[in-house]
């Protein structure tokens, strides 16, 4: 197991948690398929790869989600969805979290939308080399 630490955007708290397989970062990060971008420092963030697709939705007993996210500070994208961050090895393997949990609490801002057209849309870019 790895430690990691949860940012649950729905929720909008931020835990440590121990992680096994890619199955398990896809049910704690609660989506089909994940992306991860590397934050520096030996600690990556694995996303919904799919977080800016997804609607506001209404249970059948009223419960309404909205669209849930998060800000990182100095990231100009916002983030759509729980989020886990972990380490990585040289070799690119899942590592223990190197960044404590006071310093993740210090650059997450939660964000929420419930219109589709409120909240950052997706894009697309090309970079050529």
């Amino acid at each position: 197991m790895t430690k990691a630490i949860l940012i649950n955007a729905e929720n909008k708290t931020i835990t440590e948690v121990e992680v096994g397989d890619f199955r398990d970062i896809q049910s704690k990060v609660d989506c089909r398929c994940f992306a991860i971008m590397n934050l520096g420092g030996g600690a990556d963030y694995y996303y919904d790869d799919e977080g800016l697709l997804k609607e506001a939705y209404v249970e059948e007993d009223g419960t309404k989600h909205n669209m849930n996210g998060v800000q990182l500070k100095g990231y100009p994208q916002v983030i759509m969805g729980n989020g886990l961050i972990m380490g990585h090895t040289e070799d690119g393997d899942s590592a223990d979290c190197p960044v404590p949990l006071s310093a993740v609490e210090s650059v997450i801002t939660f964000v929420e939308y419930d219109n589709a057209e409120d909240r950052p849309q997706p894009q697309m870019g090309f970079i050529s080399f």
